[in-house]
């Protein structure tokens, strides 16, 4: 009979604790275990312990790895620092040359201009004299000409000269 089939009010065989069955399972299992210890346990702990160290290295790279890509961000953002600061300077420094361009340009044009009025105001004196010097003189001569004239005597160049001289002298004086 099949111990797997139960009959009416029995047990099956299997689930009855057998004590030989129980010592055999046991030293079975000893032997085995025994045998694996000595067999695969060692490469199986060696494998493991591989394996970890792998991940344990796997690990400490991933961290140098990271430290060293942190250190590169730092000197890349102290860098790009550096290079903003720079480009600023440069700003700075070309709105400082506009401002002193645009103050050269303000002066020099300032100087030309008064340079330009100061000539000028030269060469009005100057033509304002040489009028009335012609005016003078042609005051004079007409003095001299009608004086001449209505004295109907005749008087020398010199004392018509002191003469028209001292009567432009008057004149201008007030």
């Amino acid at each position: 009979m099949d111990p797997l089939i139960l009959a009416e009010g029995s047990t099956p065989a299997l689930l009855d604790p057998h004590h030989g069955l129980v010592f055999w399972t046991a030293v079975c299992f000893a032997l085995v275990a025994l045998l694996l210890y000595k067999v695969a346990w060692g490469p199986l702990l060696t494998a493991l312990e591989e394996r970890e160290n792998s991940i344990s290295g796997a690990i400490d790279e991933a961290q140098s790895i990271r430290a060293e890509a942190e250190e590169i961000k730092a000197r890349y953002e102290e860098q790009l620092e550096h290079a903003r600061q720079d480009a600023q300077a440069i700003i700075n420094e070309g709105e400082a040359d506009k401002q002193r361009i645009l103050q050269e340009a303000r002066s020099k044009a300032s100087r030309e201009a008064s340079e330009i009025r100061a000539r000028a105001e030269r060469e009005i004196e100057l033509a304002k004299q040489k009028a009335l010097a012609e005016l003078k003189d042609s005051a004079r001569d007409l003095a001299m000409a009608i004086a001449s004239k209505v004295i109907a005597a005749e008087v020398d160049a010199k004392k018509h000269s002191a003469i028209i001289d001292e009567v432009i002298a008057s004149y201008e004086r007030g």
